[in-house]
């Protein structure tokens, strides 16, 4: 089976590339946000430094904390230098670059908002924005790419998975932005953007609902492997973490909580957030779960490129 550094990698790189695809978004659609002097010169409003600052350094944070995980797995040091300084084409050379790729892109506008580099020119930060948005889209498909190319495991086989993952790291970047706007000690100062960062959400966990029990129902018209890993999921042995973390409390408690929640609830946004967190986690886990077995393990190991 893969390891748990290896799912720790997956919900990480996603939820990152999640929240910074929505940080920049959100950048480029605030007028005073990408003001310049006279000069060409991006000028950083401070209100604004205290949103965009901590968004930026969670996002590269979880990126970097994804890739640490994946080296930690890799295990010996050669592995390490052969996917830094011998790439190939493996699922694990291209993810690693790819984080890499999004880390420099994101480190621009962190250096404006989090440490007051206001020097850059605004055409660099115009450029930036829209790379870091395509490389952030790239790692969140990648995350469920890179399980659904193994035919050996029928379960991730589906054309569905790749699409549960984008949405699931969609909600979980908006959820850990939630996080580290309100913990740092904005939230009221943004509970505007909040709110309607919260309605985007609940519209996101509705189709990952939906996507989730296609992915689900799918596996089950499928072949007797992957409708035996299905099983595991809804009454086998996986069924209490994913009915009660994932589908219950990843899904369902913070769709009820951001439909009816109010728009200045900060501590019930942030518990939201934090259930949404833990439902991402444990949906590549049991997923993760549930599809291998044994006797394929050695097979999906040659794939990954980590054998």
């Amino acid at each position: 089976m893969l390891g748990d550094l290896v799912v720790w990698y997956l919900f990480l790189g996603g939820a990152g590339a999640g929240l910074l695809l929505v940080v920049a978004i959100l950048e480029r659609l605030s007028p005073q946000a990408v003001a310049a002097d006279r000069a060409g010169r991006f000028v950083p409003p401070g209100s604004y430094r205290r949103f965009f600052g901590p968004a930026y350094l969670t996002g590269i944070a979880a990126i970097a904390l994804g890739m640490l995980c994946l080296l930690l797995d890799l295990g010996r040091g050669e592995r390490v230098l052969a996917v830094l300084f011998q790439p190939t084409l493996s699922f694990i050379s291209v993810g690693a670059f790819a984080l890499l790729a999004l880390i420099a892109l994101a480190a621009v506008p962190a250096a404006v908002w989090a440490f007051g580099c206001a020097s850059l020119p605004k055409a660099l930060m115009l450029v930036d924005r829209p790379l870091i948005a395509v490389v952030a889209v790239a790692v969140m498909a990648y995350t469920g790419l890179l399980l659904s190319s193994m035919p050996s495991v029928p379960l991730w086989a589906s054309p569905l998975l790749p699409v549960l993952f984008v949405v699931s790291s969609l909600s979980s970047g908006i959820a850990l932005l939630t996080c580290a706007v309100v913990l740092t000690g904005s939230g009221e100062a943004f509970a505007t953007t909040l709110e309607r960062l919260r309605k985007i959400d609940a519209a996101v966990i509705v189709c990952e609902i939906v996507v989730l029990a296609l992915f689900t129902a799918l596996a089950f018209l499928g072949g007797e492997t992957a409708r035996a890993s299905a099983e595991r999921l809804v009454q086998g042995d996986l069924a209490a973490p994913f009915l009660g973390l994932v589908v219950a409390l990843g899904l369902l408690v913070p769709l009820i909580c951001e439909v009816v929640g109010r728009k200045d609830a900060l501590r019930a946004a942030v518990a939201a957030s934090a259930f949404v967190l833990v439902g991402g986690f444990f949906l590549r886990w049991c997923i993760s779960e549930a599809g291998m077995a044994v006797d394929i393990a050695a097979s999906v190991t040659r794939v990954l490129g980590i054998q």
